[in-house]
């Protein structure tokens, strides 16, 4: 199974690279664009070619699509397990418009984190996919920027850090901050793909690919 890093409208190249991998289960990690202003629509994928939402995505659009994977849940997928969480906040979404190019339930409603926590400390998964990042690892990301970032208290860095304190997963692989970071925190190996990036996760053991350096600007 292969997981692809932020796509923001660049639908070609996306499948470009589902092409590369035929017949292999995919999992995007949001932040397609689906229903973003000025992006190509989202066409017919691969059935085995999933993925969740990000901040970039309109929720209904997303929920609408045959292959959106869902809000949050549990899924096998070519004999591996794994637990995702849609949904992000946006630092910029003062600057968008609402209803076009920024929806007010980017994030899970209050209920619906508590049962996707609910679900993950039940199943105490081994592999996350998330849009965001728990602020473990993306604190260890930001430090080795040049400009640091403080880090805003959001409802889904919450969920997902209370997710971390309740359960330490084998792997968790995010995208959102366009960053390549790799690194082993207190047993788990987290994971942020950039833009248009992919890794292979197999059974025991995932494997790095060579991948788009390009950053996207939107975050």
């Amino acid at each position: 199974m292969i997981v692809i890093g932020d796509i923001h409208g660049k639908v070609d190249r996306h499948l470009k690279l589902l092409a590369r991998h035929p017949g292999e289960p995919s999992v995007q990690l949001g932040d397609f664009g689906i229903g973003f202003p000025g992006d190509e629509p989202l066409p017919p994928l691969p059935g085995n070619a999933w993925f969740i939402r990000g901040n970039h995505d309109n929720p209904e659009a997303a929920r609408s699509h045959a292959n959106y994977l869902g809000d949050y849940g549990s899924q096998m997928i070519d004999g591996i397990r794994i637990f995702y969480l849609s949904g992000a906040w946006s630092s910029d979404q003062w600057h968008r418009t609402e209803g076009v190019t920024w929806w007010r339930e980017e994030e899970l409603r209050a209920a619906e984190l508590q049962a996707a926590f609910d679900l993950y400390e039940k199943l105490k998964p081994e592999i996350v996919l998330t849009h965001d990042g728990p602020d473990e690892a993306v604190r260890s990301l930001l430090a080795g920027q040049a400009a640091h970032k403080e880090l805003t208290r959001t409802s889904t860095g919450n969920a997902l850090n209370a997710m971390l304190e309740a359960h330490r997963p084998r792997k968790w692989i995010f995208g959102h901050w366009h960053t390549r970071f790799r690194r082993r925190i207190g047993g788990t190996e987290f994971r942020c793909l950039p833009e248009l990036a992919w890794c292979r996760i197999r059974g025991d053991f995932d494997k790095s690919a060579a991948s788009r350096k390009t950053k996207s600007k939107r975050r």
